[in-house]
């Protein structure tokens, strides 16, 4: 859990149950390895990179464009509050050194564990019944999980596109498509 997602349910869930070293090293390992390549990919491709993660970004694209904007002008502190993949992007395109930015975000993500540690300390009696309780139940709830992703995905599916049937049917489309654009031009 920690390598793969460490969001902030699971770690305060894994919190009373791993040791100090596990649970500060794993997600400050993968936070490095994740904000490294983001910013490479920055300083590699620049606006294409940015541009990428935009188009990644779909329905939420709002939120980053404002980090965005604001980034040239408060780099420092954005990178230290939005310690993300996009103002990684953003840090490698600006040109800004990895060892400062790295050194602003991962301050920040230490901050937010030894956080998530307090808060799960505090409720670390009703954390461990949950974490029984799941325990107990684990197959049922295995079992709900699969079907419930199941359902969704179905139901979910039903408005969708059609796949395309074949290559010569592609081919066909993007024939009629390319005439369009001649008959409007």
């Amino acid at each position: 859990m920690l390598v793969l997602a460490p969001r902030i349910r699971w770690l305060i869930f894994l919190s009373p149950k791993v040791g100090d070293l596990v649970f500060y090293g794993i997600p400050m390992l993968r936070a490095t390895a994740v904000l490294v390549t983001y910013f490479l990919l920055g300083r590699w491709y620049g606006d294409r990179a940015i541009r990428w993660m935009e188009d990644k970004a779909a329905n939420t694209a709002r939120p980053l464009l404002w980090i965005e904007r604001k980034f040239y002008r408060a780099r420092y502190p954005i990178a230290f509050f939005f310690p993300g993949n996009l103002v990684a992007i953003l840090a490698g395109a600006s040109n800004m050194a990895m060892p400062v930015y790295l050194a602003i975000a991962l301050s920040s993500t230490a901050i937010r564990l030894l956080l998530i540690r307090y808060v799960a300390h505090i409720f670390e009696g009703p954390l461990l019944s949950a974490l029984d309780w799941i325990a107990d139940y684990q197959l049922w709830l295995t079992v709900a999980s699969v079907a419930g992703v199941f359902i969704w995905s179905i139901w979910s599916s039903r408005n969708t596109i059609s796949p395309i049937e074949s290559v010569e049917e592609f081919a066909t489309e993007l024939d009629q498509a390319a005439e369009e654009l001649e008959a409007e031009s």
